[in-house]
């Protein structure tokens, strides 16, 4: 496979040359955490085809947690004690309080201080023997 992008540090010279047949953006705003604390950065438009998706079978849950607004499978909640937990994987956008956009970007620095915000919610749970972080969704 061809590079289609070349960096020599000559601003005449460097970048694109070769032909772009799909792209996509990671830029910040739209991030998928995992219950063990991995994460993903999307774009907007693979963040709206998981919401669509979720919406169209209607199984979409979401919950704000401080600043944070979780998206997540409502079919994949482990019921424990009168409490709900998500084990697996959610959408985490960082609300915005002015401006054009409801949701604000996020560097990497920003979604590591996400997660240790949100970890506050998370719980330990035994499920056949093995144990998993899980999300208490309520």
């Amino acid at each position: 496979m061809a590079n289609i992008i070349s960096i020599d540090l000559d601003p005449l010279k460097d970048g694109i040359i070769g032909t772009v047949d799909k792209a996509e953006s990671t830029a910040g705003r739209y991030v998928i955490v995992g219950t063990n604390f991995d994460h993903r950065v999307i774009s907007e438009k693979v963040f709206q085809a998981y919401i669509d998706e979720m919406n169209k079978r209607e199984i979409l849950g979401c919950i704000i947690i401080e600043n944070y607004m979780l998206f997540y499978d409502s079919t994949k909640l482990v019921n424990v004690d009168g409490e709900n937990y998500l084990i697996g994987s959610f959408l985490l956008v960082k609300l915005a309080e002015t401006g054009d956009s409801a949701y604000l970007w996020l560097s990497e620095d920003d979604i590591e201080e996400a997660k240790e915000d949100i970890s506050g919610y998370f719980a330990e749970l035994i499920i056949n023997g093995e144990r998993y972080e899980a999300l208490c969704v309520g």
